[in-house]
């Protein structure tokens, strides 16, 4: 196979980025040869492209190596289902599903490991958030006793839930802020940080804007070895802030905009100062340091190429959709 022939399905604002993007030939060795669409209009097509307005027709064409899911929530499952059965490769657009049995019976789906089956968790390419990883992972930081994230620069507009029936919806999106703006940051939370054991969250639903679901949210989560973090967001809350602190042994690295990261370095690690100091109110000496990130990484196109060179090279993937159930 010299090219991945690519399905995509669900053309609206996502779905049409990732066909700009392939067809402008920022993904070596994936082309576009099919596009689906039952609701809307599809866009004009290019030569090779064949149009359709049934998935399982897109499926079972022989026009598709892998197919692209762009379509609202609750359908991942189903046609991720689907595409699997029938021996495709499959990417879907976060959230992978909306429930968590959802996401099993989609996982369990993977029977043929050959196939690759990858989530658009895009952030994971981000240099910032890598930076930040390998930071945590050399033991730079020492054990990581307090995470506190608060994401409020997802500001949307009560225009913003109008302009999709199905958005603001139970039915339509399975969720609000959680689903929809916030898998990002709770995918990236748990690449970072491992799955918490405990969670307890207060969502309000609708309370700066005309729809059902949660707008607002502040969670409290604890892991078994003591660590506890905190995580805040909202879709109604401007001037927005996207700051992760991590309060760690070896000191406290903040990451503001997911771009800057300054470390304020403890000179000694803080227990070990604590049971050691022969002084009342003493602190450990520390440095402040800004640390570099060179870029901010390929983003979606990164993640379509590291896709495509899963299937043509057998290249380990960055974000396998079976970590999408975290």
């Amino acid at each position: 196979m010299e090219n991945v022939r690519l399905g995509i399905v669900g053309l609206g604002n996502m779905g049409k980025a990732h066909l700009n993007n392939i067809r402008s030939g920022k993904v070596p060795g994936m082309r576009v040869t099919a596009l689906c669409e039952s609701v809307g209009t599809l866009p004009s097509l290019l030569e090779g492209e064949q149009p359709f307005t049934d998935v399982s027709k897109m499926i079972r064409s022989g026009h598709i190596d892998a197919i692209l899911i762009c379509t609202p929530h609750f359908s991942h499952t189903t046609i991720g289902i689907e595409a699997l059965n029938a021996g495709l490769h499959v990417l879907v657009e976060k959230p992978i599903s909306v429930h968590k049995a959802d996401c099993e019976r989609l996982i369990a789906a993977h029977k043929n490991k050959d196939k690759v089956f990858a989530a658009m968790f895009n952030m994971r390419t981000n240099a910032t958030f890598k930076k930040v990883k390998y930071l945590i992972e050399s033991g730079e930081l020492g054990q990581v006793r307090r995470i506190h994230w608060e994401v409020t620069n997802w500001f949307r507009t009560n225009y913003y839930y109008a302009t999709g029936g199905w958005r603001g919806t139970w039915k339509g999106e399975g969720g609000g802020v959680l689903m929809n703006q916030c898998p990002h940051n709770l995918d990236l939370f748990q690449w970072l940080f491992g799955m918490p054991q405990k969670v307890r969250g207060f969502c309000q639903f609708g309370r700066f804007h005309e729809i059902e679901v949660e707008d607002d949210v502040t969670a409290v989560l604890q892991y078994d070895n003591g660590t506890t973090a905190t995580f805040v967001t909202s879709t109604g809350e401007a001037p927005g802030v996207n700051k992760l602190e991590i309060s760690a042994e070896k000191g406290r690295l903040t990451v503001v905009d997911g771009t800057k990261i300054h470390f304020q370095r403890n000179r000694q690690p803080m227990s070990e100062f604590c049971m050691t100091a022969e002084a009342a109110f003493a602190m450990p000496e520390s440095w402040s340091i800004d640390i570099p990130v060179d870029s901010t990484g390929g983003q979606h196109i990164e993640i379509l190429q590291n896709f495509t060179n899963a299937i043509l090279k057998g290249e380990k993937l960055l974000s396998p959709a079976e970590e999408g159930i975290h």
